[in-house]
């Protein structure tokens, strides 16, 4: 893909309560854009990093074994693969992804702290 995005255009799209678009793919990775509000699940990625970019509203990025990270727009912060984390929005937030495409996400059912 080789054309310019428009990435505040294409979350103002977003109508559901989750929305997660791949927008561009470079070499191995990909960029998705994220539009939500609330909390996603604990997962880890055991094969890629994931760099986070927060575009509008307040992203913050948990983990079991440290302090949130508290991403405001124009922020970024790298996520190392196999780290335990989830995502939370305050409030409508619109926020980039950045990792290996078709990178394995795995789950985590059960939170083992909490």
């Amino acid at each position: 893909m080789n054309e310019k995005i428009d990435f505040l255009t294409l979350a103002a799209q977003a109508k559901e309560a989750y929305t997660n678009v791949l927008t561009q793919q470079n070499n191995n990775h990909s960029v998705r854009m994220s539009v939500f509000s609330g909390q996603y699940p604990w997962h880890h990625h055991p094969d890629s990093d994931e760099t986070f970019i927060c575009l509008q509203g307040v992203l913050t990025l948990e983990f079991r074994d440290r302090e949130p990270v508290i991403l405001t727009p124009g922020q970024a912060y790298t996520v190392l693969k196999g780290t335990s984390h989830r995502s939370h929005g305050s409030g409508r937030t619109v926020n980039l992804s950045i990792g290996i495409e078709g990178r394995a996400t795995v789950m985590e059912q059960r939170p083992l702290v909490d």
